[in-house]
């Protein structure tokens, strides 16, 4: 291997001091009570489903859907048929010509469609947002499982970076994420309001709990901004250290939390962009590394759909679809190195809930969000918090 010398190598060092001298340096950690002192710090609590049944209703946006997971009683649920998705439905027309009508494997969720609501609301609300080439579905292994434990979470259509965008279809009235995410908000509480309907007293509007994957991830990150969220989690994404340098990095308040939730096999989002957003949170703060896991099979159903997952879904049928939109949705869904989802969605389920149940309320204390709770999961590397 050649060696770079001189001048050349002279210029890249220079760059690279300059580059460190202009990133600021990270706030200080915050301060306050440890979970670690909590009485349930070191209990997975949340790694299984919870109490409650899963409804799930789509609602329209006028110009695209969202969906809606809620919790039911188990007894309405009990012996139903559960909702199943199919990825083709989401694909622009030229890829449904190309298709072979025989290849549409089902995904099969753990919701039940239209079913009555539980009555002992109000419940918190979660806003899922999706990432780039994804779907409104793609991570309803992590969607129907905070509505059993209490949590309405709503997902919009992103169109605009959806599947069906990316592979050539044109959205007719483009519009920014944040605008869609404050017309789905709205549209769910609208709905909870509105007297006698289906959702009538389902969700507590008061806050809002953003979550995303990938792309989603910095949605979420910048709903910050909004005056009825105090956390969000970012899933797959993070702060690189070059946007600092910029100063176009997402602004971070100090008094709002952020938890990581990052794959060390991630080549889609690098694990050490995750690290930056960490250190530079200056509010509260988590940071979880999972082993065996790329970009999707974590955070996501898609490598758990057909033989193998999306990607290679479309491989086996020779679908023209361009190499880097390949690799981005097969990240993770090799095996091995990477575990299939249900082995590491454990861990991601139980931090999940984990940490939207103490914001929201609903724990008055952290429950398993000590430093000995990685005692029980096989796939965290790091958990790091501040407090």
């Amino acid at each position: 291997m050649s060696r770079i010398k001189g001048p050349v190598a002279a210029l890249i060092g220079v760059v690279a001091l300059l580059a460190a001298a202009c990133v600021p340096p990270p706030p200080e950690p915050a301060t306050g009570t440890s979970p670690n002192d909590a009485p349930r710090a070191a209990e997975a609590a949340y790694a299984q489903p919870g109490p409650y049944g899963v409804g799930v209703v789509t609602l329209s946006l006028g110009d695209r859907d969202m969906e809606l997971w809620y919790p039911a009683d188990p007894a309405d649920v009990e012996g139903q048929d559960r909702d199943t998705y199919f990825v083709r439905d989401f694909v622009p027309a030229w890829v449904e010509e190309l298709l072979d009508p025989e290849v549409n494997p089902p995904y099969v969720t753990d919701a039940v469609r239209d079913v009555p609501a539980a009555t002992d609301g109000p419940f918190p609300l979660v806003l899922f947002s999706h990432g780039f080439a994804g779907f409104r579905l793609t991570s309803t292994a992590l969607t129907t499982h905070l509505a059993s434990w209490g949590f309405v979470v709503i997902a919009p259509e992103y169109l605009e970076r959806g599947l069906a965008s990316v592979l050539g279809e044109t959205v007719a009235a483009p519009r920014s994420d944040l605008d869609v995410a404050d017309d789905a908000i709205s549209t769910a509480v609208e709905a909870s309001a509105t007297p006698g309907g289906p959702l009538e007293g389902v969700i507590d509007g008061s806050e809002v709990f953003p979550i995303g994957h990938s792309a989603g991830g910095g949605t979420s990150l910048r709903l910050l901004q909004r005056d009825d969220v105090h956390s969000v989690i970012p899933m797959a994404a993070g702060i690189s250290e070059l946007s600092l340098i910029l100063g176009n990095a997402p602004v971070l308040p100090a008094d709002k939390a952020i938890t990581w939730l990052a794959a060390r096999g991630d080549g889609i989002a690098a694990v050490a962009d995750a690290r930056t957003g960490f250190d530079y949170t200056p509010g509260p703060r988590r940071l979880i590394e999972l082993d065996r896991s790329g970009h999707n099979n974590a955070f996501t159903d898609l490598c758990e759909i057909g033989d193998g997952g999306i990607a290679a879904l479309a491989r086996a049928t020779g679908l023209p679809i361009p190499e880097q939109l390949l690799a981005l949705g097969d990240d993770g869904c090799r095996r091995p190195p990477n575990a299939p989802g249900p082995e590491v969605w454990d861990e991601v389920r139980h931090f999940l809930t984990a940490e939207l149940r103490f914001r929201s309320g609903l724990d008055l204390e952290p429950v398993g969000l000590g430093d000995a709770v990685t005692e029980n999961f096989d796939d965290v590397l790091v958990y790091r918090h501040d407090p």
